[in-house]
């Protein structure tokens, strides 16, 4: 299990820091690629978190007395990244539809900075649920709880919006009132949006439900979190995939597409778009 699970996070760990490059280096940024952008880092660290665990040898840390504050740090590492895609998610998702079902307010009135705002708070969100989880486990005033609370702060918050943003999505993409060419210009970013969704309701997000029942079920499910955190380096590696192949899409006999022109062609800003059509 740990060799295929190395695998997969070494795929994932390719992909995402191909998307931080050239997201964060290659190409100019906006709104929209800068929760991308997050999103791929914050995947990348749980990857790394998942490496590091798998790699971590407890012999190697004075014969194991400091191997509980590394494994314990790692896992911190993996559920604050963990925590944080989730928001970046919902927040993905809420100004999709936002430009769906506002497209002129969000044209002429959404903020310049706010996707960057946005991220940061999410970060610090994040930050300070891992930092005071870990202050309680350093204190040893947590119990057995382990990171149970923060996975249900995490599906309160994350669930019902996300649920509800991704329906909106799909109910709006499949409706026959917006006309062919909008639909046609915002069909590659729907499309990777809502398989990003999807990707993550399936995957990564039973990682909260199944880690609840082993809390409070009086037997440990090793092989129900085995399963579920296999799921989870399933999702932070899958997105990347999902760019390049939605993007990737060309007709017989057609050139092959560089990975950068690839992301242009998936998350090309819209208003970029229309400012050149003018």
């Amino acid at each position: 299990m740990s060799s295929f699970v190395l695998l997969i996070s070494l795929f994932g760990l390719v992909g995402n820091g191909a998307v931080i490059w050239l997201l964060g280096v290659r190409m100019k940024r906006n709104p929209f690629t800068t929760y991308i952008l997050n999103l791929s880092i914050a995947d990348f660290g749980v990857l790394f978190s998942v490496n590091a665990a798998i790699f971590g040898d407890p012999e190697n840390f004075n014969n194991g007395s400091h191997a509980p504050l590394y494994f314990a740090l790692v896992f911190e590492l993996f559920f604050f990244t963990f925590s944080t895609g989730q928001f970046l998610l919902v927040a993905i998702s809420m100004d999709r539809c936002a430009v769906i079902l506002f497209p002129l307010w969000h044209r002429c009135h959404r903020p310049p900075h706010l996707s960057t705002l946005v991220c940061s708070l999410i970060w610090i969100l994040s930050f300070l649920l891992s930092g005071i989880h870990f202050t309680l486990f350093l204190t040893q005033s947590l119990g057995d709880s382990l990171f149970l609370y923060q996975l249900i702060v995490n599906a309160l918050l994350c669930t019902p919006l996300m649920v509800l943003s991704t329906l909106t999505l799909f109910i709006k993409v499949c409706c026959k009132s917006a006309s062919k060419s909008s639909f046609q210009h915002r069909g590659k970013l729907v499309t990777v949006i809502l398989l990003t969704l999807l990707f993550f309701l399936l995957l990564a997000f039973p990682l909260n439900t199944i880690y609840a029942i082993t809390y409070f079920s009086s037997v440990l499910h090793r092989d129900l979190m085995a399963s579920s955190l296999i799921c989870a380096c399933l999702n932070s590696s899958v997105n990347p995939l999902i760019y390049f192949l939605v993007g990737g899409r060309q007709k017989k006999g057609q050139q092959r597409l560089s990975m950068k022109v690839v992301l242009q062609r998936v998350f090309k800003d819209d208003e970029e778009r229309l400012e050149r059509q003018a």
